[in-house]
């Protein structure tokens, strides 16, 4: 701060110290004349010294109080002052010490030089919403009267990376009755070049009805099971022992990695993914009549009554759509792990509309941006943008006292351990 500034904020506090009426006119007066009341020069800026150090003397006073009952013989010694930034622009600030340099003070900490004023949490709430950092600083600007640079605002979106870490890192319930597994791909700079990558998305529902997202993954480069591998056996290591279903899409070699990790895991094909894959075989004309049919085999009462339906399909069509036929011949076994299952359950594992409402909040915070910086930036982003639409994904699944019983008359003591 210039000789100018200084004698500037001299000013500002002689009018404190005149008369608070003479001030609150010249505010008035302020106002009258169009200058603002926040940002740098504003006309509440000599406020704020005035505040802090009489919260600052409080606490010295408080704390000097404490050391004379202990007997310690601490006081007051000489004073400190330095510059504080502010909503309102940086304020000069002259405060006490103590003899023994024992007093921590909670207004504006040693070392502190940004006064708490909220601004921190209106940062994160705006890049959670997938604002840039040049969208962020201008509506600060326009929002508050404060000027803060890029560089600034890039440093409290990155201070949330420790929580991010404990977040990927933390200890997971034992077991999951039901767990969804899918990739999203996206374009991440690495080594100075944008490169597509599958984000390993992990999402499971666990033995009190719970839904979370189990982990996010970004991976080396597009999906394959071996990063399915590495993924699945981080999350066993983070303590997920067993999983009764693993729903998953088709992808090569898949089915022998969840089965090397999990081997006591049913696998259940995902039938969203089936529904897409025969969406490109049919006429425009026929879709309608094609989707009700197909709709009527994963939706049956029983493998039986599946089979039948898949049958019926084949004879209407009279050879038409053999291909749909033989898609799902071609994973029939998994397809009908469903039908094993309670009504509840069932819809739940088959449906796969939870993690496909999780990645729609995931493509949609992201399609915002070309390419991430890195794969930091795009986990600071997943996980503060996930946090703010947590009541979206973390719900309970309604009615889970009734499949709990259906667990555990199905799966015994496998189950049962896990709650009693």
């Amino acid at each position: 701060m210039n000789m100018a500034q200084k004698n500037q904020t001299k000013k500002e506090k002689s009018i404190l110290e005149s008369d608070f009426s003479t001030y609150k006119q010249e505010v008035i007066s302020g106002l009258m004349e169009g200058k603002p009341l926040l940002g740098e020069g504003g006309l509440l800026k000599p406020l704020i010294a005035e505040f802090v150090e009489g919260a600052l003397s409080g606490e010295m006073t408080h704390h000097l109080s404490e050391e004379q009952a202990s007997e310690n013989g601490n006081r007051r010694n000489g004073k400190l002052s330095k510059t504080i930034r502010t909503t309102l622009g940086e304020v000069d600030i002259t405060y006490d010490r103590d003899r023994q340099g024992t007093f921590e003070p909670i207004t504006v900490k040693k070392r502190q030089y940004q006064l708490s004023s909220g601004l921190d949490d209106q940062i994160l709430e705006l890049y959670a919403m997938s604002n840039s950092l040049s969208d962020i600083q201008l509506h600060l600007e326009k929002m508050y009267g404060v000027e803060m640079s890029q560089g600034r605002i890039s440093s409290v979106v990155n201070s949330v990376w420790d929580k991010v870490q404990a977040w990927k890192t933390r200890p997971l319930s034992s077991c999951y009755v039901v767990m969804f597994i899918d990739a999203v791909h996206l374009d991440v700079r690495r080594n100075g070049q944008v490169s597509k990558i599958a984000l390993y998305v992990l999402y499971g529902i666990n033995v009190e009805g719970q839904r979370d997202i189990i982990g996010l993954y970004p991976g080396q480069g597009c999906e394959s099971a071996t990063e399915w591998a590495r993924c699945l056996q981080s999350v066993k290591d983070r303590g997920l022992e067993d999983v009764f279903i693993i729903c998953s899409d088709g992808l090569s070699g898949l089915k022998e990695v969840m089965q090397e990790v999990y081997p006591q895991a049913r696998i259940q094909r995902c039938v969203v993914h089936k529904i897409r894959n025969c969406f490109k075989f049919i006429d425009e004309k026929d879709r309608k009549k094609v989707l009700g049919q197909l709709r009527g085999i994963y939706t049956a009462t029983n493998e039986a009554e599946a089979r039948l339906a898949l049958d019926d399909f084949a004879q209407y069509w009279n050879g038409k759509y053999d291909v749909i036929v033989k898609l799902w011949e071609k994973d029939w076994k998994e397809l009908m792990t469903c039908m094993e299952l309670g009504p509840t359950l069932k819809k739940l594992t088959y449906t796969t509309n939870a993690i496909e409402n999780l990645n729609r909040e995931i493509r949609r915070v992201t399609k915002a941006k070309a390419a991430w910086v890195s794969d930091k930036a795009l986990m600071i982003q997943l996980f503060l943008s996930l946090e703010r639409k947590k009541k979206s994904w973390n719900k309970k699944v309604r009615g889970w006292a009734n499949v709990k019983r259906e667990l555990s008359r199905t799966y015994g003591e496998r189950f049962d351990k896990h709650i009693f």
